[in-house]
């Protein structure tokens, strides 16, 4: 059955990843190119599926796929397949993501969508001392699902006030999505090195999942797994840190157990420092052991992570993970 083993293989990616869909904090504002849209027309992410009117103020983010705002206010828009949306919306409930950290007011309500249909839940989250005002809606149009996020700090309000917001989701439109090639030269980083390795799909506009293999989706994990992707806001690591910060990144890597660090490098390259860890661990779904590689740039603000994941036997498979992240270059 796909969907299962799409939610399987997802959730195996944002578990490596330590993903979670949550506040934006200073994300920074970069301007990319979209054609002009006209008043009260969608406005899509580069060769992204899912698109809406943003609220007034908000503009396409550059480090992500969806709209920001200079008071920090965010909109993040997460495309799946048309499949995911049944079991989304049998668990999409107040209950479910209370532990995200998400304090839901209300039952999920009807959200009407052009040719589809949604769900919204609304209430509060709070990260770092800042409380927002979030909505979380679940949507399906065309051949598509969506996630579809929007968070504002409570002091933000009156330049994004929660009616805004409201008609906003109002406005989602689904529309073919571009093809990888697509999605790829719409990152904002590029890849000089795919180092043998063959691009999946891109997620929420900003990382790339790369393997080995014919699978698509491997929820058992049986392929080399390569994941790129940069910070989403402006969370500077002082001098000096930048081996402290990526040893702990790579103990959020939640589906290896007994993570022990191997091999530690680090370079600088036009002004930007490179920590590449090496370690090994067991995977904890299969029990197998399994090497792991991990690059960070750390550059100004931000920094971006490159990580391999490989069966313990294919210790060349780490080192063309390592190709593909000397090769990362930021927009």
């Amino acid at each position: 059955m796909v969907l299962p083993r799409f939610r399987r293989a997802t959730g195996r990616l944002f578990a490596l990843l330590g993903l979670v869909v949550g506040p934006l904090l200073s994300a920074p504002l970069l301007s990319i190119s979209l054609l002009p849209a006209r008043a009260a027309e969608a406005v899509f992410p580069p060769a992204g599926a899912i698109g809406l009117v943003p609220p007034a103020g908000m503009t396409p983010a550059r480090s992500f796929a969806g709209f920001e705002h200079p008071s920090g206010a965010s909109i993040v828009i997460v495309a799946m397949p048309a499949e995911a949306y049944g079991q989304l919306a049998e668990k999409f409930t107040p209950e479910s993501l209370r532990a995200t950290g998400f304090a839901a007011v209300g039952a999920a309500e009807a959200l009407p969508v052009a040719g589809g249909e949604g769900r919204v839940l609304r209430g509060s989250q709070s990260a770092r001392g800042i409380t927002y005002t979030k909505w979380v809606a679940v949507v399906r149009g065309g051949d598509g699902t969506g996630l579809v996020t929007v968070q504002v700090p409570e002091a933000a309000r009156g330049q994004v006030p929660n009616q805004a917001v409201e008609a906003a989701l109002g406005t989602i439109a689904f529309r073919s999505p571009g093809n990888v090639a697509d999605q790829i030269a719409a990152l904002p980083y590029t890849v000089g090195d795919l180092a043998g390795f063959r691009p999946v799909r891109t997620l929420m506009g900003n990382t790339l999942l790369l393997t080995d293999g014919p699978k698509d989706v491997d929820p058992e994990g049986t392929q080399t797994l390569v994941i790129v992707a940069p910070s989403l806001g402006k969370a500077p690591v002082a001098p000096g840190q930048q081996s402290a910060f990526a040893r702990k990144a790579l103990g959020t890597l939640r589906e290896v157990q007994n993570i022990a660090v191997t091999d530690e490098t680090r370079t600088s390259e036009g002004g930007a420092v490179l920590i590449r860890l090496r370690a090994t661990g067991k995977d904890v779904r299969s029990g197998r052991k399994v090497g792991v590689s991990q690059t960070i740039r750390f550059d100004g603000k931000s920094y971006l992570r490159v990580i391999g994941l490989a069966g313990a036997d294919q210790p060349d498979a780490l080192a063309r993970a390592e190709r593909v992240a000397a090769s990362v270059v930021p927009r």
